[in-house]
């Protein structure tokens, strides 16, 4: 082997130990967060404010036969009330996002994107 073969498979050599030493440490050894039993969802902003509402994972899993009703949090001094049926929760269960219109209060409502989050 020359001299000149040498230097070549040994930097060849270096550089393939420095790509594969790089390729190890740039792996993650973290595990991926929970995504939570619950999840806040924002409203579209009407009259310069939005409300939140609170979506329980357990009522994707498993839409109960009623559906579901709660108020928003409270913001401009007022609440307004949130309803999913039955179907629009098999829907988000699906894989499929589904908007819903809250109750007019104050003259106006607002819209929620729900959608599985898990």
């Amino acid at each position: 082997m020359t001299r000149k073969d040498f230097l070549k498979t040994a930097a060849l050599g270096t550089l393939g130990g420095w790509l594969l030493f790089k390729q190890t440490a740039c792996k993650s050894s973290t595990t991926p967060t929970d995504p939570g039993t619950s999840r806040d969802f924002t409203s579209t902003t009407d009259q310069s404010h939005s409300h939140t509402v609170t979506v329980q994972r357990s009522e994707i899993d498993s839409p109960p036969a009623a559906g579901l009703t709660r108020t928003t949090s409270s913001s401009g001094g007022h609440i307004h009330t949130f309803t999913m049926t039955q179907t629009q929760l098999q829907t988000v269960q699906g894989g499929t996002s589904v908007l819903v219109t809250t109750s007019t209060d104050s003259g106006h409502s607002h819209n929620f994107t729900i959608s599985k989050w898990y």
